[in-house]
């Protein structure tokens, strides 16, 4: 006999069954199925819940709901860019987050610029998702689901084969997404303003390569399934590898190791050779560089190749270091000859630093470059201009204390005590005083722009876009006016805030606020995000010394 609970869920599952569902029930019954499933979870005292017959029915029951999650995920995707829900105004994201929508009257729409850029925007913000699972999420639903093009015409999925079997509830979802997305590399890039097109990748034999997964992926045994996908797409692979291998060819960075960061470097022949002839030839033991290089001169982030000759002795020890005390230091044994790699790898950031400093000469006072004739009468003209500055932050004890302990590069890169040291007894020092807050005392001007001191100020202090989660790096930001000058604001460090492209535009949109908080910038996200309207601060930017 069925108790009354079981008899609710058999006249609930009849209900759905029948036409006519409308979207408010669809979203009363999708808010219930998470509130069943965690006191399922959390439901405890019952003999029968320890009966391993049930555990095996409960886990079956599982991965079926998580079967549909999937599914119901990459579908709504779907309907928030079919339904543009990025351009809704602020208010009324404000008041989806704190009651349930009256679907009966029309959507309030931005009259201007929309609150998002874009629907992953809006996904990533309204399910707090990182940016790139939400974009993946879209990317799925063009496979499976439903493409757009710049119009916001509808046009078939990508994957139409795979589409159907996505749909299929007795197939698995998560093995047909990840087939898509590895088949989508091997298809060739749409244009911009073209309509989206269907799948055309083909394998040597002239078979769609969608059709040979689709045929695979009927395979009832999961890992020879698996086997077959895998074995498609290596064959896939190493025909494009052959046909074209400059296609996989760049820089790439993997991470760290040993406390030391990993940069792969991936060239064509021709490539590899010009590298080689670079590398060969500033590692030659017949000029100064390869001698600096072979005797372990350099160093590998600050070296010496390119410094410019003074008529002054430079002095072997730092300015806060005296004659005497210099001179009664003992040096240690001198350091073994440096290995062929790290040799090679000093030669070659001494040639980088080389052609940056000539490049520099040819753009002259102005910051112009020449034209094109001028340039190219110097070798050094292929080279692109760069301007390095590396900013470390340290206290004013470890200074004193002839950096004993360690210092925080901008970028987050921590420089050991060795490592300071060289750093202070060749670099140029300026002082940039910090408060207990880390708010900048010492320097700022009203004027309209930011001068570089100013910049240098900010970016020492925000470390980047200040909006949480944002990791765009100082370089790529803006300084935003926190008192507007439009409005009588002045230009200082107090009253600026470093933003991203991305976010500066979000502020004068009125989608966040940014307030000065004592000298210490922090934002205001919005009421959808963040319900209690907390000033925040990123931390992902901020790299400060123990």
């Amino acid at each position: 006999m069925s108790t009354p609970l079981t008899q609710v869920l058999e006249d609930l599952s009849s209900r759905m069954d029948q036409p006519g569902l409308d979207a408010g029930d669809a979203l009363a019954v999708a808010a219930l199925i998470p509130t069943l499933l965690r006191r399922l979870r959390t439901a405890g005292g019952q003999s029968s819940f320890a009966d391993p017959r049930f555990a095996l029915a409960l886990a079956a029951s599982a991965e079926e709901t998580a079967d549909e999650s999937v599914r119901a995920q990459v579908h709504a995707a779907h309907l928030i860019e079919a339904s543009a829900a990025h351009g809704l105004s602020v208010l009324e994201l404000d008041a989806l987050r704190e009651t349930d929508p009256d679907l009966a009257l029309p959507p309030q729409l931005c009259q201007g610029r929309p609150s998002f850029n874009s629907p992953e925007e809006l996904t990533a913000a309204w399910l707090d998702l990182d940016f790139f699972e939400a974009r993946r999420r879209l990317a799925d639903a063009h496979h499976v689901i439903a493409q757009f093009d710049y119009q916001h015409q509808q046009y078939p999925p990508q994957f139409t084969r795979l589409a159907a079997r996505f749909a299929d509830p007795g197939q698995h979802p998560r093995e047909v997404l990840s087939a898509a997305r590895r088949l989508e590399k091997f298809e060739e890039p749409v244009p911009e303003f073209a309509a989206p097109a269907a799948c055309s990748a083909q394998d040597p034999s002239g078979a769609l390569l969608e059709q040979l997964v689709d045929d695979a992926l009927d395979e009832p045994q999961s890992t020879t399934r698996q086997r077959r996908v895998n074995k498609i797409f290596k064959q896939a692979r190493t025909q494009t590898e052959e046909e074209d291998p400059a296609a996989l060819a760049g820089l790439f960075r993997r991470g760290t190791r040993r406390g030391l960061t990993r940069i792969e470097l991936l060239l064509d022949p021709l490539g590899a050779e010009l590298f080689d002839s670079i590398v060969a030839q500033a590692d030659n033991p017949r000029t100064q560089a390869g001698q600096c290089a072979r005797e372990g001169q350099a160093n590998v982030v600050f070296g010496s190749f390119g410094r410019q000759e003074s008529a002054s002795p430079i002095p072997d020890h730092p300015d806060f270091v005296t004659d005497e005390e210099a001179a009664a230091h003992t040096e240690p044994d001198p350091a073994p000859e440096p290995s062929v790699a790290l040799r090679r790898l000093n030669a070659l950031l001494g040639f980088l630093r080389i052609n940056s400093q000539r490049l520099r000469k040819l753009a002259g006072a102005e910051g112009q470059l020449p034209p094109p004739e001028a340039q190219a009468a110097d070798a050094a003209s292929g080279v692109a201009t760069v301007a390095p500055q590396v900013v470390v932050t340290l206290t004013l004890a470890e200074l004193e204390e002839r950096a004993a302990t360690h210092g925080i590069t901008l970028h987050g890169h921590e420089l050991s005590a060795a490592q300071l040291r060289r750093t202070l007894a060749e670099a140029k020092i300026i002082p940039l005083v910090l408060g207990g807050k880390s708010q900048v005392l010492d320097m700022g001007r009203a004027v309209r722009f930011h001068t570089a001191p100013m910049r240098l100020a900010i970016t020492v202090r925000d470390g980047g876009c200040i909006v949480p989660g944002c990791t765009r790096d100082p370089e790529s930001c803006n300084i935003h006016h926190i008192w507007l000058w439009s409005e009588g604001g002045v230009t200082s460090v107090y009253w600026g805030a470093m933003l991203c492209e991305k976010h500066h535009h979000d502020v004068h949109a009125g989608l966040i606020k940014v307030i000065a908080d004592g000298g210490v910038p922090k934002v205001i996200m919005p009421r959808f995000m963040d319900p209690a309207q907390r000033p925040v601060r990123n931390t992902v930017n901020q790299h400060r010394a123990a």
